[in-house]
């Protein structure tokens, strides 16, 4: 990027968002807010509106021709944002285009990282910041924070930590960022892990018998974002029927009353929920429907 920022633009969404504005505001640089959202939020705009953030909801095509036409050095912030930022504008010389990735990269590229973090049972995931090139998410890396793991955590509780790690990451690289004086760390080669497109789902949304008790916590906990809608609701395919359900909670071997009513069985369907027993771990699925005959 040839220049010293003059002004910071950033696209994405929600509290993230918001905040990285807002800094970018308070540090004496104008700054522009596009709301990158499947639909405009009110709420976002109320709330920039109060912060003295101009902020505004156009189609991606108009926004990135918005960012094509800039010539003054610009620091493009990328936060919770899902439109791929096209290469007319990288290839700018006078940008400097920066993303969030709610992930350890090269771990989980792609999307709903944090869901694939709990599916795979890691034992940490964490938050990115990198550089964007033309791969996606394949830019060097420019900080990264951890986040432990535990065998509770939810997608949406993890989602929520990760972007209060983002904020405080984005504050301590920003004068960085706007000097030009922090470089890139390349990634490690990413071949261990697949990319992970919006219509893949962990397990395929299907709960799986044939896994242990851990791996059916991971994929229950991977799967809820709080009421969020993120994915298509989570299923059990059994002896013909599928399953789907409002609540679910999980109960390990100390909790012994948990379970008693499953007489020793490993699944167990009475009217009011379906109770899975597997290993240490007892799963009682409740306020189910059938949602179809298979």
């Amino acid at each position: 990027m040839k220049g010293k920022v003059k002004k910071v633009c950033v696209a994405g969404t929600g509290k993230l968002a918001l905040s990285c504005a807002v800094h970018a505001k308070e540090k004496g640089f104008p700054v522009t807010l596009y709301d990158m959202g499947l639909k405009e939020s009110e709420l976002l705009k109320r709330q920039a509106k109060a912060e003295g953030v101009p902020c505004f909801y156009e189609t991606p095509e108009d926004v990135f021709e918005n960012l094509y036409k800039e010539e003054q050095p610009l620091l493009l912030i990328s936060a919770i944002n899902e439109r791929i930022i096209p290469e007319k504008v990288l290839e700018k010389e006078n940008i400097r285009a920066v993303n969030l990735h709610q992930a350890l990269l090269p771990a989980h590229p792609g999307r709903n990282a944090e869901a694939w973090a709990i599916f795979e049972q890691d034992e940490k995931s964490g938050v990115t910041w990198h550089d964007v090139v033309k791969q996606v998410d394949g830019g060097g890396i420019l900080a990264q924070k951890e986040i432990s793991l535990d065998e509770s955590i939810t997608a949406w509780q993890l989602f929520r930590k990760q972007i209060e790690c983002a904020y405080e990451a984005y504050t301590e690289i920003f004068d960085a960022l706007i000097d030009g004086t922090i470089k890139p760390v390349p990634q490690k080669k990413r071949s261990k892990y697949k990319f992970h497109f919006k219509k893949d789902m962990p397990g395929n949304g299907i709960l799986d018998m044939t896994w242990d008790g851990k791996k059916i916590s991971a994929f229950l906990r991977a799967m809820d974002y709080g009421g969020v809608s993120v994915f298509e609701k989570p299923r059990l395919i059994y002896k013909g029927k599928s399953f789907w359900w409002k609540k679910y909670e999980i109960r390990h071997e100390e909790e012994k009353e948990s379970c008693q009513q499953t007489g020793g069985e490993m699944l167990k369907i009475t009217e009011d929920e379906i109770v899975i027993k597997k290993d240490t771990i007892c799963i009682r699925l409740k306020n189910y429907e059938i949602a179809e005959e298979i």
